[in-house]
């Protein structure tokens, strides 16, 4: 564990939570007012976003591919991970859906080029044992915090290491500056799990666009010992900010128009 400094104030008991999540601290950096009605108030959304729900389907779809896998099965074809993908659709009422320019149809299509591209890659048969998919692993990384829990997408065991995935779905390539970005996710899941691998952790994204020729890529992200420091810094003024009730609202063209809480926010007062 390692020790930072505690909170000035402990938080009220309508702000206590026993887990910080990653998408929870990501949640509260874009815009603190979205985190306490979604973590703290519960409050419904009003829509369900396209692109999550999408991400969601994919997800799915590729859970199906590596649980064969886990199972000893032969190699899903891909109109099982297209079923997969349905799946994860059956139960949204597309009137809650904010579709904007895209339909199921078309989103469906997209699905299908995407999962064609992923079964054509070297990214779905990854040398290694599948120990874990959709696997929890939470610990107290920061004193005097709630736990760190991070979801952790695909774990596969060789003889000398674990190797831990995370999958997304991305508008475009993802360059070296959004790895730079994003790779304090896969540093805080390495902590969580170093205390039960027992062997080296490698860590890795792997990129699904959601291009007209999609693109299937693998981005490996080495351990950087500074660059987890400065996470659970940044993690640490987060769980401040929470504790003093620092809510506000962060407005953004890009993130307020697939906000599930427009509503609630416009009738926020302060």
């Amino acid at each position: 564990m390692i020790a930072l400094a505690t909170p000035p104030n402990e938080p009220s008991t309508a702000f206590q939570r026993d887990y910080l999540s990653w998408s929870a601290i990501t949640t509260f950096q874009k815009c603190p007012l979205r985190y306490r009605f979604r973590y703290l108030d519960n409050a419904p959304e009003e829509f369900g976003s396209v692109n999550l729900l999408f991400g969601k389907g994919i997800h799915a779809a590729l859970e199906y591919h590596f649980r064969a896998r886990l199972a000893g099965e032969s190699v899903p074809s891909l109109e099982d991970l297209l079923a997969a993908y349905d799946r994860e659709w059956s139960e949204v009422d597309p009137a809650w859906v904010q579709w904007g320019s895209e339909s199921a149809d078309s989103l469906q299509e997209l699905a299908n080029r995407m999962l064609a591209a992923f079964r054509r890659s070297p990214a779905a048969q990854p040398d290694g044992c599948v120990i874990g998919l959709e696997e929890e692993l939470r610990a107290p990384l920061i004193q005097g915090m709630p736990d760190l829990l991070g979801r952790i997408d695909l774990a596969l065991e060789t003889s000398d290491t674990l190797r831990i995935i995370d999958f997304k779905t991305s508008r475009c390539r993802w360059s070296v500056e959004q790895v730079a970005e994003s790779s304090g996710q896969l540093l805080l899941y390495n902590q969580l799990a170093a205390n039960l691998a027992h062997k080296p952790v490698e860590l890795s994204f792997v990129v699904l666009t959601k291009t007209r020729t999609p693109d299937v890529s693998v981005f490996d992200v080495p351990f950087d010992a500074s660059l987890l420091d400065r996470t659970l810094r940044i993690i640490e003024h987060v769980w401040h900010a929470i504790c003093v009730g620092n809510f506000y609202p962060v407005p953004s063209v890009m993130n307020c128009s697939s906000c599930p809480y427009r509503k609630r926010c416009a009738a926020w007062s302060g």
